[in-house]
């Protein structure tokens, strides 16, 4: 009897052990996936705005224009794909006009990482520049887009840029 109860902690210490450590892989693997979104400053330069709509070769058009940038191969543009369907088909309720471009050499100069967003108001003013949420996977609840989106529909341009922020971004190394 002694001998079952021995048997019986060993393998309850052993599962613990195991469980112990597959908790912590997977913690650590996960917080190895938050990266900075801007850590060069680049959003941050002077006439940075001007040089991305050289960029996209944005004309003034009758509504406001939100420019998603994605990476081909980007494991973050794949996780955060439920939230970029969202995204478009809110900005699109909105009537807000969503283009879509593949981070290219051009963009390089101006996109720190991706994915990103950009949005613009029907009169070519800056209106929000940055990651499209923030934390793992880029998740859906703590998106910045759609927030600024419903207060520019209310009449209110934030003029918001956000780039000391980590999440799941695939980093511009250019």
């Amino acid at each position: 009897m002694q001998n079952l109860s021995k048997s019986r902690y060993f393998t309850i210490s052993l599962i613990c052990i195991w469980l112990a450590f597959v908790v912590s892989a997977l913690v650590y693997f996960q917080l190895g996936q938050l990266k900075p979104f801007d850590e060069g400053k680049m959003l941050k330069q002077q006439n940075w705005f001007s040089q991305f709509k050289n960029q996209v070769l944005w004309q003034n058009k009758d509504s406001a224009q939100l420019v998603i940038i994605t990476q081909e191969n980007c494991g973050c543009t794949i996780q955060a794909q439920p939230h970029l369907s969202a995204l478009q088909r809110f900005a699109t309720n909105q009537g807000v006009e969503v283009q879509n471009f593949v981070l290219n050499n051009e963009l390089k100069s101006v996109i720190p990482a991706t994915p990103a967003a950009v949005l613009i108001d029907k009169n070519g003013e800056f209106v929000y520049a940055g990651p499209l949420s923030e934390g793992l996977a880029c998740s859906q609840g703590s998106g910045f887009v759609e927030t600024v989106i419903s207060n520019l529909q209310a009449g209110f341009n934030s003029s918001l840029l956000i780039a000391d922020t980590k999440g799941c971004y695939c980093v511009n190394n250019a």
